[in-house]
């Protein structure tokens, strides 16, 4: 099920100039969650065909100094991650359980972010983050390097922002750095994101498939690849909101259309 894959070019960053997960400033590199006060989530529910035929459910913990210390899928599928921190808040591994263990490390360095971990098949995997003047992340590109010492970029994503700071479109760029090979294309409606105050290397690395890495909530999404003739469709996304009066979502129905077939699904999003 494509929503618990860990690195997808579906994903999809809340950011905007003042977030504080990103923030560069002050102690070097530093990446936090945020402060008490702000809007946390507390579980989601994932449904498919009609609202009440949940088959998923997502839990998220928190210490005592209200970070992310656990999420826990459960349903179609069992992933537990627990995330450990640094004295000052900043991220420093996350491990995940399922039939396998991986654990990532997160490394820092001027505007870089590098997350380090070992798949299932043996292979060291490098994910750097790159981010802008504005503290967003703008890139992220991904090298794998096999038992025999062989490496191989496997991922170059480059996120544009739109003057709302909500990303409008991303760019999956080939080995050369130039050559576009495939891109997603967002617009957005002025709702609150129910992800806006989580860390987002949480959000890049474990939510990819629920919200765009931005303020506000896409009402669609169109994902294209390269194709002989140019770039063809390949699937696309709709959403629709149920708001609270705070208006942040308490659900949203979203639906897939791909080769002429659409399918729905129902998320349910509830905060602390």
């Amino acid at each position: 099920m494509k929503l618990f894959q860990l690195v997808t070019i579906c994903a999809l960053l809340i950011i905007s100039c003042d977030d504080p997960s990103l923030d560069q400033q002050g102690d070097v590199d530093e990446i936090v969650d945020p402060i008490a006060n702000l809007m946390e989530l507390s579980s989601i529910q994932i449904a498919q065909g009609t609202f009440n035929n949940v088959t998923d459910n997502i839990d998220i913990v928190y210490n005592n100094d209200a970070l992310i210390s656990q999420i826990l899928f459960t349903g179609t599928t069992n992933i537990t991650y627990n995330i450990e921190y640094t004295s000052n808040n900043r991220l420093e591994t996350i491990t995940k359980v399922d039939a396998t263990t991986l654990i990532y490390n997160f490394t820092y360095d001027e505007d870089f972010v590098f997350i380090n971990f070992t798949d299932s098949n043996g292979d060291d995997v490098e994910m750097q983050l790159f981010t802008d003047t504005q503290n967003r992340i703008n890139r992220v590109l991904t090298t794998v390097t096999d038992v025999s010492g062989i490496s191989t970029q496997t991922e170059d994503l480059r996120y544009s922002y739109n003057a709302n700071f909500n990303v409008d479109r991303i760019n999956s760029l080939a080995a050369n750095g130039f050559t576009v090979d495939a891109y997603s294309e967002l617009t957005y409606e002025f709702s609150n994101n129910p992800f806006r105050d989580m860390n987002d290397v949480l959000r890049l690395l474990i939510f990819p498939d629920f919200v765009p890495y931005t303020r506000y909530v896409p009402i669609t999404r169109e994902n294209f690849i390269a194709a002989s003739s140019g770039f063809t469709l390949e699937n696309s996304f709709s959403f629709i909101y149920t708001l609270r009066e705070d208006q942040f979502p308490s659900s949203r129905e979203v639906v897939k259309t791909e080769s002429g077939v659409s399918t729905t699904t129902f998320e349910i999003f509830n905060y602390l």
